[in-house]
């Protein structure tokens, strides 16, 4: 995929991933500095010097990072790319060096990728106070080692699955995801590294149609409010870990809820976007073996006790392709993955490559059945 878009840049294409126009920060030495303020971009461009580039308007084409230290400020940005990730972060020319990406968020912005939404090469790091829609066929947001969401308002409308990385870290801000697959999933079949998920405050709900957040390692929330929705047809769970987890009380419901049902416990109140079957709250204050009055759409829906037990290794994703180096992960069980029309399944998905480092294929685009997507 990336030299279809650097094929693109080359030709001055106006289709699919081609850059309209080449920006003045563009240059030939990945270690580079870019020693101006905030270079502005507003065509698709490859970034290959090391500084701050602010992306505005409307961008029609992939935004390639191959410098290893970069901050994109997405400021009001539209950045659509039909047959790739809309913002990817790549090697370049070979280069091995490890790759910090910063996406802060500056007002209202929305990409699209017809792979990944925002794809971080190793580290990807979202900050800032604005807000961010994304809509993706693969994964909303996607890094190769460790995804740090620290701050701003991030909704994934549509995905197979909504964040994943091999350490995903959440400290702050509100995440929003819509998953055809799950909604978090920490993955890596590389030697001596244990995945996780780590939540330790914001505001955050994940929706699933499979596992809600799934770590192929450990899972600790212990701050935050998190809400997990799941509307799993088949073996989902709200919280799926492989090894033993620790979250902070919760709350587990069951049941058939409705795309505007309102549940309502103490203080707090969500109203669905989509069909659920199963949630689990983790609300600030709950106290472990103490029982809660749950309403639903105003009346008395039950009464539920909070418990901080969480069963390890249920279910847990087999073969979740991670890193992009070569094919990740062994073959699930019949009926357990969806079907792909006979086709390979994409990159990112089971059997395929996470998509993260190295070469990538073009393996044919996942369903974009996302529950609750616009």
């Amino acid at each position: 995929m990336k030299r279809l878009c650097l094929i693109a840049l080359a030709a001055f294409l106006l289709a699919g991933c081609a850059a309209t126009n080449a920006a003045p920060a563009a240059g030939d030495t990945p270690t580079a500095e870019v020693t101006a303020a905030a270079v502005e971009i507003k065509s698709a461009d490859t970034l290959s010097k090391n500084g701050t580039y602010t992306l505005t308007g409307v961008i029609d084409g992939q935004v390639l990072v191959t410098a290893s230290n970069v901050t994109l400020i997405l400021d009001n940005a539209s950045i659509t790319c039909a047959d790739g990730s809309a913002i990817l972060g790549d090697d370049g020319d070979g280069q091995k060096t490890l790759q910090n990406l910063t996406v802060e968020l500056v007002g209202s912005s929305t990409v699209s990728g017809g792979e990944h939404g925002i794809q971080g090469k190793d580290n990807l790091t979202i900050t800032g106070d604005g807000s961010l829609n994304v809509t993706a066929v693969k994964d909303g947001l996607h890094a190769g080692d460790t995804l740090n969401f620290e701050s701003g308002t991030v909704n994934v409308l549509s995905s197979y699955e909504g964040v994943e990385a091999a350490y995903v870290n959440i400290s702050g801000g509100s995440l929003t995801t819509h998953a055809s697959d799950d909604g978090v999933n920490a993955a890596s079949d590389e030697d001596g590294v244990t995945p996780s998920v780590t939540i330790s405050g914001g505001t955050h709900f994940i929706y699933a149609n499979s596992d809600g957040i799934d770590s192929n390692g450990t899972l600790d929330i212990t701050g935050g409010t998190v809400a997990v929705l799941i509307n799993a047809p088949r073996d989902g769970q709200t919280f799926d870990a492989d090894r033993p987890a620790t979250v902070l009380p919760t709350l587990y419901l069951n049941g058939q809820f409705a795309a505007g049902d309102i549940i309502t416990v103490a203080d707090f109140e969500v109203t669905l976007d989509a069909p659920v079957t199963a949630a689990a709250l983790v609300l600030p204050g709950l106290t472990d073996g103490t029982a809660y009055s749950v309403k639903l759409n105003g009346s008395e829906y039950q009464t539920v006790t909070a418990t901080t037990a969480v069963a390890a290794g249920m279910g847990a994703g087999m073969g979740a392709g991670f890193g992009g180096g070569g094919n990740r992960g062994g073959t699930r069980p019949a009926g357990d993955m969806p079907e792909w029309n006979g086709e390979a399944p994409p990159n990112g998905q089971p059997n395929g490559n996470f998509g993260g480092r190295g070469e990538r294929g073009n393996a044919p685009a996942a369903p974009n059945a996302a529950i609750g997507g616009a």
